[in-house]
């Protein structure tokens, strides 16, 4: 983990969760695989990867009454965004490929979720780029606009941002909420190697 001295490392319990939402989310995971499967082969779906879903859920039932306002990096087919929708986060997610933001906005729909899906780069344009401090090149980000202008919001509306890093993006993800994004918001991160993390950004003196 990149240290800082405006970043919070806050350490969180996975040991809860709430039977009959679990029960539902669960048949989410699954139609979200069943549709990853059977596009394997579409460029769209290239490299697609799925987060470990129940840890994420569970730290989102942590977070309940800490954070309002949620924000889904990469949000692929959405299913992130769908359980913070409802669990009662005001939800979005921004995803590069078009085509996952439509099946997003589909599943969205049948599991009566108002998460909102846009299109486009999750890097706002006033985002700096500092190879000094650790802004490598990065395959998650890609050369089209922004899509928080479709979304009418800007990063720093958001107290809660979820993202699925590659291990050498931790670094540059956490620049971009500590430069961007509000004073004070969480950016909570699944690593395929280290799990659940989860780090505060620290309002100014």
């Amino acid at each position: 983990m990149n240290e800082d001295e405006n970043l919070d490392e806050i350490s969180i319990d996975i040991n809860v969760s709430k039977p009959s939402e679990l029960d539902e989310f669960k048949q989410l995971w699954d139609e979200a695989a069943e549709i990853c499967n059977a596009n394997s082969n579409q460029p769209s779906f290239e490299g697609y990867v799925s987060a470990d879903y129940r840890a994420v859920y569970e730290s989102l039932v942590i977070l309940q009454g800490h954070a309002s306002t949620f924000l889904e990096w990469g949000s692929g087919l959405g299913v992130v965004s769908i359980m913070a929708s409802r669990m009662g986060f005001e939800a979005y997610g921004i995803e590069s490929q078009s085509e996952l933001v439509e099946y997003a906005r589909l599943l969205s729909r049948a599991y009566q979720s108002n998460a909102k899906f846009a299109a486009g780069d999750f890097v706002p344009d006033d985002f700096e780029w500092n190879p000094a401090k650790g802004h490598a090149a990065s395959r998650s980000v890609v050369d089209a606009e922004a899509g928080y202008a479709e979304l009418d919001k800007k990063l720093a509306d958001f107290d809660l941002i979820y993202a699925f890093p590659r291990p050498e993006e931790h670094a540059l993800f956490e620049s971009i909420v500590k430069d961007c994004g509000r004073p004070g918001s969480l950016l909570l991160s699944y690593d395929a190697d280290e799990g659940i993390n989860l780090v505060r950004i620290k309002p100014d003196p």
